[in-house]
């Protein structure tokens, strides 16, 4: 029969072997089932080629040999052997899209989707992007092998340039690159490099692959330069551009880890590098003739890298013929001279701003020697000048001059019509801002060392010493102050005089100590220790606690003392053992706590008695009350309960007791008995009479 199940079970149910039976033979017959279902290969779930993903394969068609052949033979969909080694010889990372434009478009955001590309990309942007610059353009991307380092350059539509890093996963804002040199020249510079504006042949190559490779096959650098390699020695022998990366130690680099390009001509005596390291830096430096120049660091405003960057993207600057022709006829707006040289040169018997301004251009450059009066250097310098404004005379009225001297300092002047030249100023470089801020870091130092001692800083003399503890804890200084408490002091120090210490880090968290410094040789033992309050700035000062110097007293007692029967009878202590801090009263015999603490009192009584039946109890009585009981010594009535037999009785006990400043402690002992023998303490010198204080904590906890 069929397996029928049971779902109707109860917690109590017993399970007989029927059931047992019956879940064997289900187990089996499901064992059955299943191995007759693996065991069937007639498609028993009637399955269709387009479930399993094969809607589109013929049942029966195939390729015939003659087909095979043909498609053997086609010489169009097979690359050939020279294809292939030109392709292996080509830079294989692209840069660019086989049209030789942006590879991807950037729509979403900056951030997540350049990561999504190897480097070196070539891109395009909408301004809507997130993390995009304000307006939409074209750039560069370029990043490590796991794309958590790296840079991005872009050049916008509206003629400006920026720049972003990636370094361990985190993105820098956005800066705006300027170049110190002037824009103009490198564009013309560029515009007559017939080599790479020519012959459609040569258009045909770009367009094919790139035949120098820039970087290596991976897209990453082509050069790595270590820590032992020279920049000098490297870059001359690597002529051309190459993409490189080198390391922060790495001889005559820019001080820092950076990635970058250099050109360099086929001699390797003529070139610049641009590098940039992780911190959003960018480095320039050029060689001359075999002559290395310094490092600059490109300042961070517009300048020439986005009009070279926008010249170079103008596709309508580089292919007509009347354009062409155009140019090669002449300068339209001269900045230089004909062979590209400066267009003013200014000697040494010139005035050099008169000069400038009567050249009746607006814009140019000029070369000066040191010696022309007005000159800013008494070093060569090239530079440019630019005038917004020109008089009838055709001179310059309001404009500014740039100037740089062969050491590279910077200098600018303006021009104002109405006021005249505002006289020139030095850029400072970053060097130069450095040693200032050192030096202004020393001297401020040699100030502090010398007009500043430790006892001029904390501490406080007496009249500007805040003497009263009713003061709050907002009006004492930051820092660690001292400062004397004069006798007499009754405003809530633990004692009428002596020393305060104050650790004060912020309105929040100051803490206070009081120093009592009583001359102990002169027996002033009750104006030592150290107590501590903290102020809390919501609800003002915690009460003192002492934290040292705790007291402590032993008192004894000599001679007898009759006991008053059924009555609480106060116990006579006259002899002082011990007493630290001379708080014992002899003519009260009491103990008197100075300060608020808790204390653990002793006390001990030997007591004359008789076999009758009695009853003593021993009390720590505080300010005149009785507060604890600390021990009952109860003798039922013996057998021989007789007058006349001495029997001694001794009662000890402890306890704690908390106390406030002036509070007292006493002993008493209630006496109860029967029969008429008067009870006594007995004259036992100290060891079974005794009276013990103490202090275990310089705070009353609660307070009473």
């Amino acid at each position: 029969m069929a397996y029928e199940e049971k779902t109707d079970w109860l917690p109590d149910d017993p399970i007989n072997e029927d059931d047992v039976n019956r879940w064997e033979k289900g187990i089996k017959d499901a064992h059955t089932d299943l191995a007759a279902h693996k065991n069937d290969m007639n498609n028993p779930h009637n399955t269709t080629k387009a479930q399993v993903g094969l809607g589109n394969v013929d049942n029966v068609q195939q390729a015939s040999k003659t087909d095979f052949d043909e498609h053997e033979q086609n010489q169009v969909r097979h690359i050939t052997e020279d294809e292939r080694m030109k392709w292996n010889g080509a830079q294989l990372s692209k840069i660019s899209d086989d049209n030789g434009q942006p590879m991807f478009n950037l729509t979403t955001d900056f951030h997540t989707e350049l990561q999504n590309y190897p480097t070196l990309t070539y891109f395009s942007y909408d301004k809507s992007a997130a993390n995009a610059p304000p307006s939409g353009g074209r750039g560069f991307w370029t990043c490590s092998v796991g794309k958590s380092y790296g840079h991005v350059i872009v050049m916008t539509y509206d003629n400006k340039t920026f720049r972003k890093s990636l370094a361990n996963n985190k993105w820098s804002d956005w800066v705006e690159l300027e170049n110190t040199e002037g824009a103009q020249e490198k564009v013309n510079v560029h515009a007559g490099k017939s080599d790479i504006h020519v012959t459609q042949a040569e258009k045909d190559n770009w367009n094919n692959s790139q035949l120098f490779k820039v970087t290596a096959d991976n897209g990453q650098a082509k050069i790595n330069l270590s820590e032992t390699d020279d920049f000098h020695e490297i870059v001359p022998k690597n002529t051309g551009m190459v993409h490189f990366t080198s390391m922060s130690k790495t001889l005559n680099g820019p001080g820092t880890s950076v990635r970058g390009i250099w050109t360099i001509n086929v001699a390797g005596d003529y070139g610049q590098i641009i590098a940039f390291d992780n911190t959003n830096k960018t480095y320039r430096k050029t060689i001359s003739g075999g002559n290395w120049s310094e490092w600059i660091e490109l300042e961070t405003t517009v300048g020439a890298q986005s009009k070279v960057s926008n010249h170079a993207m103008d596709s309508t600057a580089h292919i007509t013929t009347e354009e062409r022709n155009k140019w090669n006829a002449g300068q339209l707006s001269k900045i230089t001279n004909d062979a590209g040289g400066v267009l003013v040169s200014i000697g040494d018997a010139d005035d050099f701003l008169s000069k400038i301004v009567q050249t009746g251009k607006k814009f140019g450059t000029f070369y000066s020697t040191g010696k022309p009066t007005n000159a800013p250097s008494a070093l060569s310098t090239r530079g440019f000048f630019h005038f917004t404004a020109t008089d009838s005379n055709g001179n310059g009225t309001f404009g500014y001059v740039v100037a740089i001297d062969y050491k590279n300092n910077m200098f600018t002047n303006y021009v104002d019509g109405n006021l005249g030249w505002q006289g020139w100023n030095k850029v400072e470089s970053e060097i130069g801002s450095q040693s200032k801020a050192d030096k202004a870091v020393t001297d401020a130092k040699n100030y502090v060392d010398t007009n500043y001692t430790n006892e001029k800083l904390i501490v406080q003399q007496s009249s500007v010493a805040i003497q009263d503890a009713r003061t709050p804890g907002t009006d004492y200084p930051l820092g660690i102050t001292i400062c004397t408490i004069n006798n007499n002091n009754d405003t809530g120090y633990p004692l009428g005089y002596g020393m305060i210490k104050n650790e004060k880090w912020s309105h929040y968290r100051f803490a206070q100590y009081f120093y009592g410094n009583g001359d102990t040789t002169n027996g002033k033992n009750d104006h030592v220790g150290t107590w501590i309050r903290h102020w809390w700035n919501e609800s003002g000062w915690t009460p003192w606690e002492k934290i040292s110097g705790f007291a402590h007293a032993i008192i004894g007692r000599t001679g007898k003392q009759a006991l008053n029967k059924g009555e609480q009878n106060k116990i006579i202590f006259k002899n002082i053992i011990k007493d630290s801090n001379n708080l014992f009263d002899l003519s009260n015999s009491r103990f008197i706590a100075s300060h608020a603490g808790m204390y653990l009192v002793n006390a001990s009584l030997y007591i004359e008695n008789t076999l009758q039946y009695s009853n003593f109890e021993l009390y720590a009585y505080v300010n005149g009350s009785q507060y604890k009981l600390m021990n009952q010594f109860r003798m039922p009535s013996p057998k021989d309960n007789d007058d006349s037999k001495e029997f001694y009785a001794t009662v000890t006990g402890s306890a704690t007791v908390p106390l406030n400043a002036g509070d007292y402690v006493e002993i008493y002992v209630y006496v109860g008995y029967t029969g008429t023998a008067s009870r006594y303490i007995f004259d036992n010198p100290n060891s079974k009479n005794y009276f013990d204080i103490l202090e275990l904590g310089g705070r009353n906890f609660p307070t009473l």
